[in-house]
């Protein structure tokens, strides 16, 4: 079994901590386990009573989650194929070490003794491939000042010394001293435990002894004789369940006498279980429900019990996990990546449903909005308020038919095919323009973000074609150019390499990255699927117009070509962005001294990594296209000046790290001019600046026609 022959790697950061000076508060003598530590692990296998963590630690094991990527502007973007998603999902070769399994088992060690140890094995990069659960009583000295190692001693004798790096932990802190071994939240309530276990006993033992009370038999003509022979034969009779309150009959002088009541029921054995049963699930704060426990409660409470239980009990313990992960895990697949647990909290339906209710009629939401927090999907004519005549504020003199009737008119007017080009501003919704803008957004961009997914994919697999990562042949030609770098051992020699000049470095990796692929090809494919989309999409931002505004009769413009939203050199640079990925990862791989199978592999990784980068194409061409189309038929519509607003997001765009978007909020503009940051209109496809671009959520609105 690999965990006996471990390939052990170290990293720094957590063994430092153990060479430290005089003044360090770390422990300066290892720490064995407690003598009662195996006794109470054992205990779990035979407490009815502990359970209780059983169910947590079930609950626990079996919770999904995500890989995220943190972007510049600190969104989180999930990443759905990935080196530690793969361990995530298999972290152990044994059929039974399954993920669910061996999490299940940290949690009844960490809940029962108050630590978890887990044995790391990695792979020639240093990253963990494999987890091994190791028992508590087995890690016989823990880390200590000047020693940064475990020991751990088997049930079968073999001894392991590990360095503090190879080892996931997780620890309850002891409050007396957070530097001892862990203190478990079950070893607070072990007398509890212990009563329960010898009220069973004693029990068990009473049923199978006698099931009648002691008594002592009065025998004073008897000789020793006749008293040893009377009492086998009682004891032959009437011992064992079997026998139990079978009649007896006794002949001579003989007077029998109670000692006193041992019945269960007499003694509160059935009470006190009760209590114990009690005690122990409100010191874990798990509702009796959750244990199956169902008197005196109905679906109300139940669907309580399970909320409480979530919130209380499961949340608080996947957080720690969860950060336990990220610190002690996840940094060694590299940085910018977090895991996120999914919520366990369940969905209040009824919560929903109420609100919806409420807000509806209410005349706060939509009839849509309604729908969607009812989990139903939108209907025809479904963005509307409800309002009602008491809604209407009027004074004492006025007639509610008559303004009424006036308010009909107005917005008959508004849609009526009169005169569109005066000079009054149109009455606009712009709550519901960002509704209608968000609903297009999210349509069109699930359209790009399957697009740019089949190129990347099919880039992906040529790519692999070409460093030979699936057929070998001509494999040996790919790195031809770097061949006078290469050591015999197959690595390549970065004291070699550093004495290259930086640029040259740049040109030999970039010729190799452009030899991998015909790129001028790769992005005619690319504009080839775009060019109906952004056809689509921008169709969709002239249709979001007309409505937002009531715009009849009205010439639309239409998508010539994709230079009107300057596509052509978007493509062109989001091939360059892959290609240059691809010459930089050569260029640090050399440095590295890599060898060609581990570089081809970096490079394979980096394509495979490409689901937040689709993502953010996708929603970037998604918001051009429908600004731009959005934006043209206003134009044509005869709007005669057009006013920016900003809408607050992560990145709050304050210009304190980058642009400055808060300052244009409210300034208005002649409709062919330019702001004052040199767009015409957010996300204008004619700006090369990309940080004036990417993620912007700001919109305008338009006035004068």
């Amino acid at each position: 079994m690999r965990i006996f022959n471990i390939e052990i790697t170290r990293r720094k950061q957590v063994r430092d901590a153990y060479q430290g000076g005089s003044d360090s508060f770390v422990s300066r003598w290892a720490r064995p386990p407690s003598m009662n530590t195996a006794e109470w692990l054992n205990m779990f296998s035979t407490s009815p009573r502990l359970a209780v963590v059983d169910r947590i630690a079930s609950d626990l094991a079996n919770i999904s989650g995500k890989l995220m990527r943190v972007e510049e502007d600190g969104t989180e973007v999930e990443v759905t194929s990935h080196p530690f998603l793969d361990f995530m999902n298999h972290p152990n070769p044994l059929y039974e070490m399954t993920s669910s399994a061996i999490w299940r088992l940290h949690e009844i060690y960490l809940m029962l003794v108050g630590e978890s140890f887990f044995l790391i094995e990695r792979d020639e990069r240093g990253r963990p491939v494999e987890l091994w659960n190791v028992p508590p009583h087995w890690v016989k000295l823990t880390p200590y000042l000047g020693n940064p190692t475990y020991q751990i001693v088997s049930s079968g004798g073999l001894t392991m010394t590990v360095p503090v790096d190879d080892m996931f932990v997780m620890k309850q802190l002891n409050p007396l001293d957070p530097f001892l071994r862990g203190l478990g939240i079950a070893e607070s309530i072990a007398d509890e435990v212990e009563i329960d276990e010898y009220a069973a006993k004693f029990q068990k033992r009473f049923f199978y002894n006698d099931a009648t009370p002691p008594v002592v038999f009065l025998m004073p003509d008897a000789t020793d004789e006749q008293r040893n022979a009377f009492l086998a034969r009682w004891n032959q009779k009437h011992r064992g369940v079997e026998n139990s309150h079978r009649a007896a009959a006794l002949s001579g002088n003989v007077d029998v006498k109670e000692l006193g009541s041992t019945d269960g029921k007499n003694l509160g054995f059935i009470e006190s279980r009760i209590a114990m049963r009690d005690a122990v699930l409100e010191h874990f704060g798990v509702p009796r429900e959750i244990m199956g426990i169902t008197e005196n409660s109905n679906r109300s409470t139940a669907d309580a019990a399970q909320y409480i239980y979530a919130k209380n009990v499961l949340t608080s313990r996947i957080r720690m996990r969860e950060e336990a992960i990220n610190t002690q895990l996840l940094p060694m697949f590299g940085s910018g990546l977090v895991w996120r647990f999914d919520p366990v909290i369940p969905y209040d339906k009824e919560f929903d449903k109420g609100k919806a209710l409420d807000a509806y009629n209410a005349g706060l939401i939509t009839k849509n909005e309604a729908r969607e927090l009812l989990d139903l999907p939108d209907v025809d004519g479904g963005d509307v308020y409800k309002v009602s005549i008491n809604d209407l504020f009027l004074n004492e003199t006025d007639d509610p038919a008559e303004l009424s009737q006036s308010m009909m008119q107005e917005d008959l007017a508004a849609l009526s095919d009169g005169p569109v080009y005066g000079e009054k501003s149109r009455r606009m919704n712009v709550a519901a323009m960002l509704r209608r803008e968000a609903v297009a957004v999210q349509k069109n961009e699930r359209l790009f973000e399957a697009a740019v997914s089949k190129h990347f994919a099919d880039q992906q697999a040529a790519i692999a074609a070409a460093l030979g990562n699936t057929v070998k042949a001509d494999a040996s030609d790919v790195f031809s150019e770097l061949s006078e770098y290469l050591l015999p051992d197959g690595t390549f020699d970065p004291d070699l390499w550093a004495q290259l000049p930086e640029i040259e470095q740049q040109r030999l990796a970039d010729a190799i990255a452009a030899g991998l692929l015909d790129w001028n090809k790769e992005a005619e494919k690319l504009m080839g699927l775009f060019n109906p989309l952004w056809r689509k999409t921008y169709d969709d931002g002239a249709a979001l117009s007309e409505e937002n505004y009531g715009l009849t009769s009205l010439d639309r413009p239409e998508f010539v070509s994709s230079a009107k939203i300057n596509g052509g050199k978007r493509i062109v640079g989001i091939e360059r962005t892959t290609r240059d990925k691809i010459a930089d990862i050569i260029v640090r791989g050399v440095s590295e001294g890599l060898s060609q199978i581990s570089l081809r592999e970096s490079i394979q990784d980096t394509m495979g990594a490409t689901k937040a980068r689709a993502k953010l194409i996708a929603r970037q061409e998604t918001m051009t296209a429908l600004a731009t189309g959005q934006f043209d038929t206003m134009k044509a519509a005869g709007a005669k000046t057009k006013t920016w607003h900003h809408r607050p997001q992560k990145n709050p765009r304050d210009g304190s790290h980058g642009p400055n978007h808060v300052i244009l909020d409210g300034e208005t503009v002649a409709i062919d001019a330019k702001f004052s940051n040199g767009l015409r209109y957010p996300r204008d496809p004619n700006d090369p600046r990309p940080e004036e671009l990417i993620n912007c959520r700001c919109y305008l609105t338009y006035g004068g026609f």
